[in-house]
């Protein structure tokens, strides 16, 4: 069993406030995090027997397979590949996985680790992906690849399509991150300029078999936009991604090779996603390990034993972070003065991806960070209450912070923190109030996990 996240900081954010309240909070935050540690979900997920591997409903016989190749990029897929090494061991021939800068300086057994730069591609980034592109066409009819992708992998899995340079795509990257586009559109404009995204990777396996394995850091799961899709059929196209661009203002800062490549009128793609028709033609089993109602679901059953009544509102939630922060702290203290839609003592849960549209000239910050003060500001006064957000993979935006804990004492100031929030300087706000939360990396990656915990108290007057 994969050992439990912690929060690093615990005692210090125990140390002012109502204690009961942030501790539970702080105690459901590690127990969803623990639940979607990918190490896990693969161990439940994969069972060998003799020479029978089996994932899901699916079997497949490795006495009839030359060679079992594992490949893979996100920021969960060193815990699944040492993982996945732990149940098959020798009966893996080779591999490479491509993770965040900082996640490892070592190989593994059987499988080589390289990194790669987050959210923003860079060259060893490339340069890995190039070499795995290398192992899966090397893959013939009788081999099997089991491929394993987490969030994180639209960026460490970068390799331009024809035409395209590492310049351009990281300059529409950063472009596209600022913007506030949502990771689906934001996937939509990377699988139009990819090598591997959209279904090509899995056009570069065949004809071997593949089994990938994913943990989804995507709201609604849809496999499409998981790491771009790279062994999905997608019939995404340049239209779609310049409509995108179009929506946010970013056609102007097009090079012309990009420009050509996302208009209709520019050039034929020669490497065209991967759409349903070709894709009947491939032996390809995609499959769901971990995502972000494993853990909501995990932690609205540690609510449950613990006596306070739990409520997942949602693991889609989207939109602006400060705004959709606003409206759950809002929720809190109708829970607090109505005992509506929840009686205290009460947990209200929430999961998704909510953005930030970032303005001037920002600080640091991120979408957990904000809605975090967003949601504290509506919960100022309320007695035992603890409110707050966490990146699933330990760093939120650009920052290590992973998110933030406010109760209803936290902020003195209102003017001062929306002054933070209008300059997009959340990790400083979250300092100064001692409510950022730390957990380091947590090599997982299943979106954001919200928190409101209403311990019981008298009604307000």
């Amino acid at each position: 069993m994969s050992p439990s996240v912690k929060i690093k900081n615990r005692e210090y954010l125990l140390s002012s406030g109502p204690h009961d309240a942030k501790k539970l909070a702080l105690d459901l935050f590690e127990t969803g995090l623990t639940a979607a540690r990918p190490a896990r979900a693969i161990k439940d997920r994969t069972e060998l027997s003799d020479n029978e591997l089996k994932s899901g409903d699916r079997k497949y016989d490795l006495s009839e397979v030359e060679r079992l190749i594992v490949l893979g990029g996100g920021k969960a897929t060193l815990e699944m590949a040492r993982s996945l090494e732990e149940i098959l061991g020798d009966r893996i021939s080779t591999g490479l996985i491509i993770v965040k800068s900082g996640a490892t300086g070592e190989d593994l057994e059987k499988i080589a680790v390289r990194e790669g730069q987050h959210p923003v591609p860079d060259k060893s980034g490339m340069k890995a992906t190039g070499k795995l592109i290398e192992l899966a066409k090397s893959a013939g009819k009788k081999d099997l690849v089991i491929t394993l992708i987490s969030g994180g992998g639209s960026s460490l899995l970068t390799y331009p399509g024809e035409g395209i340079n590492l310049a351009d795509i990281k300059q529409l990257t950063r472009g596209l991150l600022e913007s506030g586009a949502s990771i689906d559109e934001i996937n939509k404009v990377r699988k139009t300029i990819s090598g591997i995204k959209g279904g090509r990777l899995a056009r570069t396996i065949h004809p071997a078999k593949t089994l990938s394995l994913i943990v989804s850091d995507v709201v609604g799961d849809d496999l499409r936009y998981i790491a771009s899709g790279p062994t999905v059929p997608d019939d995404v196209g340049p239209e779609e991604a310049w409509q995108v661009l179009k929506k946010y203002g970013l056609m102007e800062s097009l090079s012309g090779k990009l420009s050509q490549r996302l208009t209709q009128s520019g050039n034929k793609v020669t490497e065209a996603p991967v759409g349903e028709k070709e894709f009947e033609g491939f032996d390809v089993r995609n499959e769901i390990i971990a995502s972000n109602t494993t853990a909501l679901s995990a932690i609205a059953a540690r609510a449950k034993q613990e006596g306070v009544e739990p409520l997942i509102l949602s693991s889609r939630l989207e939109g602006e972070s400060r705004y959709q922060g606003a409206w759950f702290g809002q929720l809190a203290a109708s829970i607090h003065a109505e005992n509506r839609p929840l009686v205290r003592p009460a947990a209200l849960i929430s999961g998704g991806e909510t953005t930030v549209s970032v303005s001037g000239q920002p600080g640091a910050g991120g979408p957990n960070q904000e809605f975090s003060l967003a949601a504290g500001l509506e919960i100022q006064g309320i007695p035992e209450a603890a409110i707050g957000a966490i990146d699933s993979d330990g760093e939120d935006g650009s920052t290590s912070c992973a998110g933030g804990l406010l109760d209803g004492n936290s902020i003195s100031d209102p003017k001062e923190i929306k002054n933070y929030l209008k300059q997009n300087r959340s990790s400083r706000a979250l300092k100064e109030l001692g409510s950022d939360l730390m957990t380091g990396v947590t090599g997982t990656n299943v979106n954001d996990i919200r928190l409101a915990v209403l311990r019981k108290t008298e009604l307000a007057s």
